[in-house]
């Protein structure tokens, strides 16, 4: 029997994840507003204006990405969610990975550090799908707040894991505090999504004699003060204690029919292939992780009560790229165990699948997502200025000129301009 090495598993994984998800963004994306819908959200990130687009995280980064010499204004907004996506697809990939060293063999079975070289392949395959859906790929990477909530999720369920594997770890403990109070009253998926996790967590862990938990409201409170300064910062508003639940009312706003819609847009971005492996995924970690498949699948069921495809943009929006993210997790854990049962041919069973995998949701919306139509919202916007006189009141009349002319106040065009209601 040959060791397998202990430590960070396939620590290069992150590296090559980031750099094939921000290579993919820089050429789809439309670094420079190229999409008229994104016009509000760019102007609300130059003007740190959270009234208007309640993405704080999100805003804080297009404000830093404004400071680089690189570029126009929007498409420094543009960049910064093309590099919050792929920091998102190396923490999924990272968690996939973590997901499928629980399924290893036992660790007295007769094993190679060679045997394993199938789980970097299932996780990057994962993670660049759920990066290529097109929710992701549309507001992850063009508004910048999905893939905002999509980081603090991810941050949430890698800390989350390492709890369900150690329940006494107190720097992993107050880190899930943390984040799930970073989340609380300024991301309205992510926050509630973490909170069962903290408590059920927390309470598994005093029950088992550890003592973090008495210290996490603390880490909780403080946390969630810091974001709640961060969001008056941004948008001068007092806070409200009222913010920290301003999520939950959403659980509930899309039944019935709307849930049914949200499925079936869930079962389009994640594929034929992707579905089917999500599947015996579930049934793979229901026999070798039930608590870990249970967590995994409150938290996909929740995203999809949140989502709902209707919405343009907001976090009914927002959440249907977790709950696909989450999806991927469990296609990973399908993918190997299908390759796995294939004998000598699962290494080339698993790049096959792998490709498939990425392929499905990349097809989802065909050619449209890599056209670029950077010409349309700059004439807009042009004539629209050239028509509006000096300190006149206008009004947009629709949302996507209502976006453009926030969008010129914002960058300095016409600071004059008072824009109606």
């Amino acid at each position: 029997m040959t060791a397998v090495p202990r430590g960070r598993e396939w620590p290069t994984l992150d590296a090559a994840l980031f750099a094939a998800a921000l290579v993919v963004y820089s050429l789809g994306v439309p670094l420079g507003l190229a999409r008229v819908e994104a016009a509000r959200q760019v102007a609300a990130g130059l003007a740190l204006d959270t009234s208007t687009e309640p993405a704080t995280y999100a805003l804080l980064a297009m404000r830093l990405a404004g400071f680089l010499p690189l570029g126009d204004q929007p498409l420094r907004a543009n960049l910064a969610s093309a590099l919050l996506g792929a920091f998102v697809a190396v923490l999924f990939g990272r968690l996939c990975v973590q997901v499928l060293v629980l399924l290893r063999p036992a660790a007295n079975a007769r094993q190679d550090a060679r045997d394993f070289l199938q789980e970097p392949i299932a996780a990057s395959a994962a993670a660049l799908a759920g990066a290529l859906s097109l929710s992701t790929f549309e507001l992850g990477t063009t508004a910048g707040s999905a893939a905002a909530t999509l980081l603090l999720l991810a941050l949430g369920l890698l800390v989350g894991l390492a709890l369900l594997r150690d329940c006494a770890s107190a720097a992993a403990g107050w880190a899930l505090a943390a984040v799930a109070g970073l989340s609380a009253g300024v991301d309205a998926v992510a926050g509630p999504l973490l909170w069962p996790l903290l408590v059920g967590l927390g309470i598994w862990a005093l029950r088992k004699g550890a003592r973090w938990p008495l210290l996490a409201p603390l880490c909780f409170v403080a946390a969630w003060g810091g974001s709640a300064l961060a969001a008056v910062a941004c948008s001068a508003t007092p806070a409200r204690l009222g913010s920290l639940f301003s999520g939950l009312g959403r659980l509930d706003a899309h039944a019935g029919a709307g849930l049914w819609a949200t499925a079936v847009e869930l079962g389009d971005e994640v594929g034929v292939v992707g579905a089917l492996l999500a599947l015996i995924g579930m049934v793979v970690l229901g026999a070798r992780a039930a608590l870990l498949a249970a967590w995994l699948l409150l938290t996909l069921l929740s995203a999809v009560m949140f989502a709902h495809p209707a919405a343009s943009v907001g976090p009914a929006r927002a959440a249907l790229p977790v709950a696909s993210a989450v999806g991927f997790v469990f296609a990973s854990a399908g993918l190997l165990h299908v390759a796995g049962r294939l004998g000598r041919a699962r290494m080339a069973a698993t790049v096959a699948l792998a490709v498939m995998l990425v392929l499905t949701p990349a097809m989802d919306g065909g050619r449209a997502r890599w056209l670029r139509h950077a010409a349309l919202p700059t004439h807009l916007l042009d004539h629209a200025l050239d028509r509006a006189e000096l300190r006149s009141v206008v009004d947009p009349g629709t949302g996507e000129m209502d976006g453009l002319f926030r969008l010129a106040r914002a960058m300095g065009l016409r600071p004059d301009l008072v824009i109606g209601k």
